[in-house]
């Protein structure tokens, strides 16, 4: 679930080694609601309801990583997870960034910025030492929390959460995870991973609970159009997500990637104009639905919201 941060786990070392990395470390337990705020400059903004703190970790896989995981309940189910991860590179080699980066975004043998069959879109910008990629794809939860396929892939407080607060968490989860480095952002990579409850999107039941047989698995959801509802409103969502992190990213608008194409006409732009919609309780259900899965920020939901009502 967290590649780049389990790589070489092992490797980690005292606090004090990584003190020049300013992203900041929240203790387990803390609560959030909003936002959480990473650095100086990268203030998530989160879907309505209280966020907790699973953990925070650091870590060296040939530069410094630091971040924090998340979660959202709701009556002890878990609605949401996000993992935020920052890797400070600045002062190191450009060569030797370039082929770290590489190394772990694009070769990694389990996971990253390349299209896998599990993978249900992937895009990407690539070129020299700058990327930016999008990866749409849904999880079996119970498999990538407990036995996941990369022996280094492991989380032994994200389980030792989930067991002692007895977490009830979906079989299957939808994912997106968004990845942006270049020289030119102030030394700065950052991996976004969020995990979401398919109910969120008032997913139709799921049948089949492993990753390969899933309704929402790219080879079998021809089969399954209300499924297939589902995970072109996560992609629409997820979408706008990555547009507003490339802002927070303060990437080069030449590097930003063309996703216009993924976003359903009846999200946020329609959801404003009154005038085109018939039902304005159904108007603000699905506008709420599009603040709590986190696709837009409090200022725009006010502002929808009000364009709607008035």
């Amino acid at each position: 679930m967290r590649k780049i941060i389990l790589i070489l786990f092992v490797c980690i070392t005292s606090l004090n080694y990584f003190s020049y990395v300013s992203a900041k470390m929240y203790k387990s337990g803390t609560i959030f609601e909003k936002e959480i705020k990473f650095t100086k400059n990268f203030v998530l903004p989160l879907s309505d309801g209280k966020w907790e703190v699973i953990n925070s970790y650091n870590f060296f896989y040939y530069f410094p990583f630091k971040g924090n995981s998340i979660v959202r309940l709701e009556n002890n189910e878990a609605l949401e997870f996000i993992w935020v991860e920052r890797a400070n590179l600045s002062g190191e080699s450009m060569g030797f960034i370039d082929s770290a980066v590489n190394e772990i975004t694009f070769k990694d043998k389990y996971d990253g910025c390349y299209q896998r069959p599990e993978y249900y879109l992937v895009e990407i910008y690539k070129k020299g030492g700058t990327h930016n990629c999008l990866v749409i794809s849904h999880i079996e939860t119970n498999k990538e929390i407990f036995t996941p396929d990369d022996p280094l892939d492991n989380n032994p407080e994200l389980k030792k959460y989930i067991k002692e607060k007895s977490i009830i968490s979906p079989s299957i989860m939808l994912a997106s995870k968004h990845s942006y480095f270049s020289r030119l952002n102030r030394g700065e990579w950052f991996v976004i991973r969020y995990f979401a409850n398919p109910k969120i999107f008032k997913s139709p039941k799921l049948n089949y609970l492993t990753e390969e047989s899933s309704e929402f698995h790219k080879a079998n959801i021809s089969r399954f159009p209300e499924h297939k509802k589902t995970m072109d409103k996560w992609i629409s969502f997820s979408v706008k997500r990555h547009r507003h992190l490339e802002k927070l990213f303060n990437a080069k608008e030449y590097h930003l990637l063309n996703l216009n194409k993924y976003i359903l006409e009846n999200d946020i732009d329609k959801l404003s104009n009154q005038g085109e919609k018939k039902n304005i309780t159904e108007d603000l259900e699905k506008l709420n639905d599009l603040y709590k899965s986190g696709a837009i920020t409090k200022e725009e939901f006010k502002k929808a919201k009000d364009k709607i009502l008035n």
